[in-house]
């Protein structure tokens, strides 16, 4: 791959943030432990702590063989998790793709076993080859299947697997060799493996067609947001619908959620409804104190009697204090849960002014916007 797969951009993004992303938001994974190779170790603890991972208990080392790497993490994952491990998923990091249902189908398939594996359908013919290069026989695909991750663990069944000498290529076939039953899922065609370089450029048609960018600019709408406020004495901080501990909140005729206020701002321009005041004036009582997350559906909602649904958000948070890293996942998660949208399709950044102007001095916060629309499916 010319260098490191976990670090290497998509889109903008590391691989690795992509599926760590997914089990972060996701409410049925507790902890999360990395296992990675010594020469990335460093880069992938600085991306942990800068995009406020903050379920990711350790990055540990990986180990010769692909169990050694599992039984590191697995056994650092007891030490620190301890009684709470009930069930494990082990993923690869090269597959950015994983979603929140591909968990949750993980975990109900693994109940009834103990171990269970995603799998797609194999529609190529597989035929057996002599070291010579001549065929020696052609496989009946129609019972052969292509195995992905995250492959889904009982602990209890997992654990004393790990300590087998011989060397598989999935952690599943740990489970087969002590004799274990292992059952399938549906995986998913997008859930691909970073292996070689052309591998690259269908994992960035899958992120321009995932934000709805594969398209005619014609088919979609564009808008963009801004909005600003000063501090006020007094917390919480409220952003993104989400409140953060602070001595501090924004003013505002509403709740002062200046993100919140951008993205829908940004909805109603796409949508070509005019702008945030005009459709919520400040002079009407009835927004005194609201919940901006309520703007934000109103907004959508509108976009849609239009013929519009979001399709893809992405936001910057301008601020110099307080430290908001550790916040953008819930953040992004509570943006989607108010547009029952794909977490996916809500991307949050964090800058500051580097101390300039009045931002800079801490003396509030603004936030900037871009909002893709795609026309309403027609029933």
């Amino acid at each position: 791959m010319g260098g490191d797969k976990m670090l290497l951009e998509l889109a903008g993004r590391p691989v690795l943030a992509y599926s760590l992303d997914v089990f972060q938001r996701s409410e049925r994974v507790s902890a999360i432990v990395v296992v990675a190779s010594d020469a990335n170790r460093n880069e992938i603890e600085h991306l942990v702590s800068a995009s406020g991972f903050d379920k990711v208990l350790a990055v540990v080392d990986g180990g010769e063989r692909r169990q050694d790497s599992t039984a590191n993490g697995v056994d650092r994952l007891m030490a620190d998790a301890g009684a709470d491990v009930e069930m494990v998923l082990i993923h690869d990091g090269a597959r950015p793709f994983v979603d929140e249902d591909m968990v949750m189908r993980g975990l109900a398939a693994a109940t009834a076993t103990g171990a269970a594996v995603p799998a797609l359908t194999v529609s190529d013919t597989i035929k057996n080859v002599g070291a010579d290069g001549v065929v020696t026989g052609t496989l009946d695909r129609t019972r052969l299947r292509a195995i992905q991750t995250p492959q889904v663990f009982r602990l209890d069944i997992l654990a004393p697997a790990l300590r087998t000498s011989e060397d598989v290529t999935d952690d599943a076939s740990l489970i087969e060799l002590a004799g274990g039953a292992v059952v399938l899922f549906d995986g998913h065609p997008d859930n691909i493996k970073l292996t070689t370089p052309a591998d690259t450029d269908t994992a960035e048609a899958i992120i321009a067609r995932r934000k709805g960018l594969v398209a005619t600019s014609g088919a979609h709408r564009w808008g963009t947001g801004f909005d600003g406020h000063a501090f006020a004495a007094g917390g919480p901080l409220r952003l993104g619908g989400v409140d953060i501990d602070h001595d501090g909140h924004l003013e505002g005729h509403s709740d002062g959620d200046v993100l919140l206020h951008a993205l829908a701002s940004a909805v109603l321009g796409a949508a070509g409804l005019g702008d945030l005041g005009s459709n919520f004036p400040s002079s009407d009582p009835a927004y005194a104190g609201i919940d901006s997350r309520g703007l934000l559906k109103r907004a959508a909602s509108m976009a849609g009697d239009a013929g519009w649904v979001v399709a893809y958000l992405d936001a910057t948070i301008i601020a110099q204090q307080p430290k908001l890293a550790p916040y953008v996942n819930r953040i992004a998660e509570s943006i989607a849960k108010t547009l029952s949208i794909a977490s996916g399709s809500v991307s949050i950044k964090i800058t500051s002014t580097d101390h300039v102007g009045a931002i800079g001095r801490g003396e509030g916060i603004a936030a900037q916007a871009i909002v893709t629309l795609s026309p309403k499916p027609s029933k």
